[in-house]
């Protein structure tokens, strides 16, 4: 007896299968670029570009402030202040009115008094001294050794003191003073009889003499100077310094900053009523001038 199948027992055919070529052809049958599809796709762009300009729009339209109304009584202003505290300053403030001042009189003229005047008389004044002046001095001076323009100033000679730019030195015989043109250091040596050497190091002498000034800033003065022992011995006075050669140079200690500048000096060497002004340069650093000499006799005469 033959054997049915399932679809002929439950009295129903089985469905014929479609292949899948048929159903990919039933796709490719729908027409994309139809009337009607055109007509929805611009549709739907329109839909979104409404809703995009109408957000652009909400956002960057500026923001405006709702309109405050304040008191205009309020302090500070006669149109008043937002959140002020008082009225004061305000339209209901009362103004305080100031009087007129009185006005000034006019000045009447006065007539001047006279006044008695001394009689005014021409008076000469004695002028002598050197034919130039210099920085320190040098008019209504007799001495042969007034300043003459140099920059030394009035070349004074015996006890006391003189000003050489404004610094006050001893004076003494013989006197070696020293002076330079920038803010370098120089220093004056002198070797006096005996052979001490005065100088920064040792300002004082055997046979009287010193090293009172000792600059280190620049321009001078440096200055060394003998005085003699009075009779009684209590006291220097003026009288020339222990016979025999002295000898003297001048060095270029140091620039500022460890720098050499060129620097031109002069030394002042006062003895017996004389002056001699002897002039140099220097270029480098540790530079020394040549040993000058100056022989002072027992009688005060000098010799050079």
């Amino acid at each position: 007896m033959p054997v049915k199948s399932n679809e002929a027992l439950r009295g129903k055919k089985a469905a014929k299968p479609v292949p899948v070529p048929a159903l990919l052809e039933e796709q490719a049958e729908v027409d994309w670029f139809s009337p009607e599809a055109i007509k929805g796709w611009a549709t739907s762009l329109s839909v979104h570009f409404t809703i995009l300009l109408v957000m652009a729009f909400w956002y960057f339209v500026p923001k405006s402030d709702p309109y405050r109304i304040f008191d205009t009584r309020l302090a500070g202003s006669e149109s008043g202040v937002d959140e002020g505290l008082s009225f004061t300053g305000g339209l209901n403030t009362p103004i305080e009115l100031v009087a007129t001042p009185t006005p000034t009189p006019e000045p009447s003229m006065v007539a001047p008094v006279p006044t008695d005047l001394e009689k005014l008389e021409s008076k000469l004044v004695n002028i002598t001294g050197a034919a130039k002046t210099s920085a320190g001095g040098g008019m209504d001076n007799p001495n042969p050794g007034a300043g003459d323009g140099d920059g030394f100033g009035l070349a004074r000679f015996g006890q006391g003191g003189e000003s050489v730019r404004g610094v006050e030195v001893k004076v003494g015989d013989p006197q070696f003073t020293l002076l330079w043109d920038t803010q370098a250091d120089l220093d004056l040596h002198v070797i006096e009889p005996g052979g001490k050497e005065i100088y920064w190091e040792e300002p004082k002498g055997k046979q009287g003499g010193e090293l009172d000034v000792d600059n280190t800033k620049g321009f001078g003065p440096e200055n060394i100077y003998w005085l003699r022992d009075s009779e009684e011995g209590a006291a220097k006075i003026k009288g020339p310094g222990p016979p025999g050669t002295y000898q003297w140079f001048v060095v270029y200690w140091g620039g500022f900053g460890g720098v050499a500048r060129p620097t031109n000096w002069k030394v002042r060497i006062k003895h017996d009523g004389k002056v001699t002004i002897v002039n140099g340069r220097f270029k480098a650093l540790n530079e020394r001038s040549k040993i000058h000499t100056l022989k002072v006799e027992a009688s005060g005469v000098a010799g050079k």
